[in-house]
């Protein structure tokens, strides 16, 4: 296994909020619905990957042993 990363998941929600906040203010209600309008577009244009399809797929039960008498 490789190196673990500590990741501040709460920091990283802050800086994204903050350079949003920043890019967004004095815009217009309009100019920042189209702004997040924009970015939702981009994102479902983007291709998904397999691996993702699957990870979402239900789970199987388990294979029943056979019981021995």
């Amino acid at each position: 296994m490789g190196k673990k990363t500590d990741i501040d998941a709460v920091e990283v929600v802050r800086r994204i909020r903050d350079r949003q906040a920043e890019l967004l203010r004095g815009k217009s209600d309009e100019e920042i619905i189209e702004f997040f309008r924009k970015a939702g577009e981009s994102f479902r244009k983007r291709p998904r990957s397999k691996s993702r399809a699957s990870a979402n797929k239900r789970m199987q039960a388990p294979a029943r042993k056979a019981s021995r008498a």
